[in-house]
């Protein structure tokens, strides 16, 4: 009874789970908003939609060729470590854009540092961390974790949009950035763990059988 008694009511892993959908809605959907800045920037500095357009096409690349060498490191450092890093530089920069002056100026801040920021806090990087913590509910989780990007992009553009035609450009990319130093970076910083283990627990939740081992899963918590 005791034993029973000790256990946690919800397995730590639910709330890896809650906090990497925050992650996914605040990142994808700031960067998602990209198209609403389109106009504007491209009315006040004179550049051509194809031209400010350079700088989404070259981040998406970016972002591309970056998840090998971030995955390598996310295997080297521990995930926290990464995600971390990942959403300081992220929120820093976007923050950052709001300081936009001239093209290549906008190219290396959203299309080459950001994005290479994305990457370390993307859907791939937490999909790994949360793999660690769940076996038997992976696909579950994995898929509640992603629904995170889709509810940024229903949430953070239209907010974007509310803030630009409410202020400008410049204190939309504030907000945004913000948003992600205020509530993502917090959020990973509290409660992100690399691992279980960190916390002497098992995947989804499971109890050592009576010689020490994890034998057959058995719910801790309920979930």
């Amino acid at each position: 009874m005791s034993t029973s008694s000790s256990r946690p009511a919800i397995f730590y892993g639910w709330i890896i789970v809650a906090t990497t959908f925050l992650i996914a809605l605040v990142t994808v959907g700031g960067r998602s908003a990209f198209g609403v800045f389109v106009v504007p920037m491209s009315e006040e500095f004179g550049w051509s939609r194809s031209t400010i357009s350079l700088a989404a096409a070259l981040g998406f690349l970016v972002n591309g060729l970056s998840q090998p060498f971030v995955g390598r490191l996310f295997d080297t450092l521990g995930g926290r470590k990464i995600i971390l890093a990942s959403l300081a530089t992220f929120g820093v920069t976007t923050v950052l854009l709001a300081l936009t002056f001239h093209i290549v100026f906008l190219i290396l801040v959203f299309g080459v540092i950001m994005s290479i920021a994305w990457s370390g806090a993307s859907l791939t990087t937490t999909s790994a961390l949360l793999s660690r913590w769940f076996q038997r509910q992976r696909a579950t989780v994995l898929s509640l974790s992603t629904a995170g990007a889709s509810a940024g992009g229903l949430l953070l553009v239209p907010l974007a949009m509310a803030v630009l035609q409410r202020t400008d450009w410049r204190i939309t990319w504030v907000v945004l950035g913000v948003l992600v130093l205020v509530v993502a970076l917090p959020l990973a910083f509290f409660f992100l763990r690399n691992d279980p283990t960190d916390l002497g627990l098992l995947p989804d939740g499971a109890q050592p059988s009576a010689d020490g081992s994890q034998g057959n899963p058995t719910r801790a918590a309920v979930g």
